[in-house]
């Protein structure tokens, strides 16, 4: 396959023709006209840095250059992959297949270059490696998520009808999404989604105790991505007592469903019907989770939330729902003066606009400090979970004695305890 004519084909691009922009294709096109054998081998040298470094965050495919590719067309947002991920993509739209079709074409006869074969010309002599590069990828991509992206490599691989590879494309945006919502499950928002490649791998049944609120959180949120509902939920209770990990956990639990997760600041709340606007017409489900939440009696942020719970005369988004997580049962601080000073029925009023805050999430799940005999059992079962060798006299002495110098009873805290007690058991290896 003629390089110069691969890459000369590209500028024919329509629907994605953002590819242009990027830094290692726009090296492979000076790569193409440039007539200095030097001069053209530390452009190689520099695309295939550019291919290590993507491999190591997505590592979709053995084959770099392939694997480069393959993830830069799944990331790509255009009118075609969009139009798929809503799934509004029928005959009506004929024209937008034409022209994914006419795309496409180019984009196959570059997924297919040899660039081994390239390198070798330019004597590289290692260039081998780069077609079947073995070094463990730094960022393992999930199951079922790696299992659909080996079904668009078998298209592009084997199959020789173009009509089977747009069609097996347009089946992965229906189900995954396009441009970072096709490569990340997890989110945090900075005036635009920004994807997480390494969520927090806690899982349920890594946190002790709290069986119930755990159960009905699981059955919110399969409520949810089944569409038959699903509550807004606040998880609110003591420190350290699992509230944010039971709702991280969720993330690695129905990711397989559609599910992913957008985090956001307190301090971006008034951009908080932004974030619903871009997420309303996108493929998946996504829960909102706002970490650690409470509110000053002066400030008024909370009414951003507020109206989007119930009150606002747009409708709610039927893909999104929102985990608060906070150390106040009502969320905005209430003193005694606010109850005995003004005119009693201004107080009142006031006082009830905050507390109905709190009021319009279905759910409020309690998460309460753990008493000595629940604190001590998860201690035990987190010891057993480490392989650490005490006594249950023994391991009991000193988490008490733990707790009491610390920062009392709490998951957390016997988390603290237990990484104590690990790193105390490798001193003694030494």
């Amino acid at each position: 396959m003629n390089f110069y004519r691969t890459m000369a084909a590209l500028y024919d691009l329509v629907l994605y023709r953002n590819l242009l922009n990027d830094p290692a294709l726009k090296l492979c096109a000076e790569l193409a006209e440039d007539d200095d054998e030097q001069q053209a081998r530390g452009r190689y040298y520099e695309v295939c840095s550019y291919l290590l470094a993507y491999y190591e965050k997505k590592p979709f495919y053995h084959d770099l250059w392939k694997n480069y590719v393959i993830g830069h067309m799944i990331e790509d947002e255009n009118p075609f992959s969009r139009a798929c991920e809503r799934g509004v993509l029928t005959e009506q739209y004929s024209s937008l297949q034409k022209l994914a079709r006419h795309d496409l074409a180019r984009l196959l006869d570059l997924y297919h270059l040899n660039w081994t074969d390239l390198g070798q010309k330019l004597g590289f002599a290692k260039a081998g490696c780069l077609m079947s590069y073995e070094a463990p990828a730094s960022c393992e991509l999930p199951f079922f998520f790696r299992s659909a992206v080996q079904h668009l490599l078998d298209s592009f691989n084997h199959s020789s009808s173009l009509t089977d590879s747009i069609a097996v494309l347009m089946e992965f945006y229906a189900q995954h999404g396009s441009g970072s919502l096709a490569a990340y499950q997890a989110f945090y928002w900075d005036d635009g989604l920004v994807g997480i490649p390494y969520p927090d791998p806690i899982r349920l049944d890594q946190i002790i105790g709290y069986d119930e609120q755990k159960e009905i959180l699981i059955r919110n949120t399969r409520a949810f991505l089944k569409g038959q509902g699903g509550n807004h939920v606040l998880l609110y209770g003591d420190r350290g007592t699992g509230k944010s990990s039971s709702v991280k956990a969720l993330l690695h639990e129905f990711a397989p469903w559609g599910l992913r997760m957008v985090e956001m600041d307190r301090g971006r709340l008034m951009e908080f019907n932004r974030l619903i606007h871009t997420l309303r017409n996108r493929a998946g489900y996504y829960i909102v989770f706002i970490d650690d939440l409470s509110f000053e009696d002066f400030e008024v942020e909370y009414k951003y939330l507020k109206g989007y719970i119930e009150g606002s005369l747009e409708a709610p988004a039927d893909n999104v729902r929102l985990y608060v997580t906070s150390n106040r049962r009502h969320l905005i601080r209430e003193t005694w003066s606010e109850r005995q000073q003004g005119d009693e029925i201004h107080v009142r009023d006031a006082r009830q606009e905050k507390l109905s805050f709190a009021d319009r999430f279905g759910l409020m799940l309690t998460y309460p400090a753990p008493d000595q005999d629940q604190y001590l059992l998860m201690v035990r079962k987190m010891a057993r979970r480490e392989g650490l060798n005490y006594s249950q006299d023994q391991l009991d002495r000193m988490a008490l004695q733990w707790e009491l110098g610390f920062h009392g009873r709490s998951g957390r805290s016997a988390q603290q305890f237990i990484n104590d007690l690990k790193s105390r058991a490798a001193i003694e290896l030494e």
